[in-house]
């Protein structure tokens, strides 16, 4: 993995330096976006947590009965033929409740060079490559986001690799710090890749991953972790939407039942929507989680003194009202239930395996582009 790490510095070395000699020359084709986003939402939830906590399972209207924002976020992207940079910054409950505590403010910061057509080198700051559903409500069919989602990394600083000159393909390499980190926690690295193939012009395919050691570099025996993530999105007359994913983790000497075996983590996700009209649509959502060694999700005692992993269903119903195009008004409910005796849930007369959610948000978006 050093070794893997080494080479991919040499190659950002000599690709930034090409970029540079060439881009010397070449005033042309110079073009900067700026975007804006605001999300605020009102929320309230069956279990009994102080306004200064935020819920389990959850990115989004993170607090109990209270007016909030999810996210206030501003960005600016530099695009030339030769080289490409982005920064977003963002404020609010949902990178408060699951960002990095270093880096809070920062949503994205990375620059990137094209080493030949089609093919580019970026590095910096990213989202994650990993997933099905986006930790921002602008980007999915419903606000609220699975508890699959939660428990995905968020966020990853490194360096990529993509290619798109091959029609309807898109591939990308990663080389990054860790899972869901921006400052590493070991000396070793993780890798990862991206494949994604538009079968036509309704649906899509994307199989993504990320393998790498986890675990602290005193710690005996390594713990090896590989999750892998499959989603399909596609639509009927852009009137039925729907979007299913899946998702495989591997870690190894993790297994709650003996520490030398590998646990296994694997998910479930229907997001189903029907639009009634370019401003209004309903949307539902099911959900399964199952971390029985709990190497992602930690572990619990149930109610019957036994230690287990997260084991969790949910549903989700929803309804949007669109003012413009880069607006949304959205309302849902979603019930969640935790199996194998699992009470994790506070409420006012004791715990509970079961959990219910009433959202409301309201989001606008947009986005200016300059060219020179």
């Amino acid at each position: 993995m050093r070794k893997i790490t080494i080479w991919f510095g040499v190659g950002v070395f000599f690709a930034f330096a090409k970029a540079y000699s060439q881009s010397s020359s070449d005033n042309n084709n110079h073009e900067i976006t700026v975007s804006g986003y605001v999300d605020g939402y009102l929320s309230g939830y069956s279990t009994e947590l102080d306004n200064d906590q935020f819920q389990r399972y959850t990115t989004v209207g993170a607090r109990d009965d209270t007016f909030g924002l999810n996210i206030a976020q501003l960005g600016m992207a530099y695009r030339h033929d030769k080289v490409r940079a982005n920064v977003t910054f963002q404020y609010g409950d949902i990178p408060q409740a699951i960002w990095s505590d270093t880096f809070n403010e920062i949503q994205e910061a990375n620059v990137g060079v094209k080493i030949i057509d089609g093919l580019w080198l970026d590095a910096g700051f990213f989202k994650t490559h990993v997933g099905t559903e986006s930790f921002l409500p602008k980007e999915n069919l419903l606000s609220s986001t699975s508890v699959i989602t939660f428990n995905e990394p968020f966020f990853q600083s490194g360096a990529s690799l993509s290619y798109e000159a091959i029609s309807d393909w898109n591939f990308e390499l990663w080389v990054i710090n860790s899972y869901n980190g921006f400052v590493d926690n070991n000396d070793a690295k993780s890798v990862g890749a991206l494949i994604s193939y538009q079968i036509n012009d309704r649906t899509s395919i994307t199989y993504t991953n990320n393998y790498g050691r986890e675990s602290a570099d005193d710690m005996s025996p390594k713990q090896r972790r590989f999750y892998q993530n499959l989603y399909m999105s596609t639509n009927w007359n852009d009137k039925i939407f729907l979007i299913l994913g899946a998702d495989l983790g591997l870690q190894s000497n993790s297994d709650l039942d003996d520490s030398n075996d590998t646990a296994t983590l694997y998910t479930a996700l229907a997001t189903l929507r029907y639009q009634f009209s370019d401003a209004f649509s309903i949307t539902g959502r099911g959900e399964m989680y199952r971390d029985s060694s709990g190497f992602i999700s930690g572990t619990f005692t149930n109610n019957q003194g036994i230690t287990e992993g997260l084991d969790l269903t949910g549903l989700t119903v929803g309804a949007e009202y669109k003012p413009t195009e880069n607006a949304y008004i959205r309302g849902e409910a979603r019930y969640l239930t935790a199996q194998n005796g699992l009470d994790i849930f506070r409420e006012d007369d004791g715990l509970s395996n079961e959990r219910y959610e009433v959202l409301l948000t309201m989001g606008v978006f947009l986005d200016r582009t300059f060219r020179f």
